[in-house]
């Protein structure tokens, strides 16, 4: 008998809805500023020393793990149907993936640049193209229409 995947979406089962607010919540560069203020153990910031990246703490290891979790299947059609801002929030998905990104997104100038309000094109908030072909597709801005108006 082959193990059980994760269960299919529905509003009503309270673990996919608490995941569907916490993954669209993403979408807000100042709720991921909230989390890098409020929680940099879970995204492994130091506040002591930057340099030391290999003595990520377990809760940054397991917080990482969940991230990747989410990730794996919110960006699928099955899943990404119910997101209201598709665009912005499986970008957050994926940036969160790399190690870089969430040791830098307590910076000012990288939610900036995520809201729009920085370059455009600033290296360190660039959603460039994944090497993998799925995160290229989720990441054309043209199809953004659900966002409401570009800054």
């Amino acid at each position: 008998m082959e193990p059980a995947a994760q269960p299919p979406p529905t509003l009503t089962n309270p673990r996919f809805t608490l995941e569907l607010e916490f993954v669209s919540s993403l979408a807000n560069p100042y709720y991921l500023s909230h989390l890098a203020v409020s929680y940099p153990s879970l995204l492994g910031i130091s506040r002591a020393d930057d340099k030391d990246e290999s003595s990520s703490s377990p809760d940054a290891q397991a917080f990482a793990a969940y991230l990747a979790y989410l990730y794996s299947y919110w960006k699928t059609p099955e899943y990404s149907q119910f997101l209201t801002h598709p665009g912005p929030t499986l970008r957050a998905l994926r940036l969160l993936q790399e190690d870089r990104f969430r040791r830098e997104i307590i910076l000012p100038q990288v939610i900036e640049g995520l809201a729009g309000l920085g370059l455009p094109h600033d290296p360190a908030t660039a959603a460039a193209p994944a090497n993998d072909g799925e995160a290229a597709d989720e990441n054309a801005e043209p199809h953004d229409d659900q966002n409401g108006s570009k800054t």
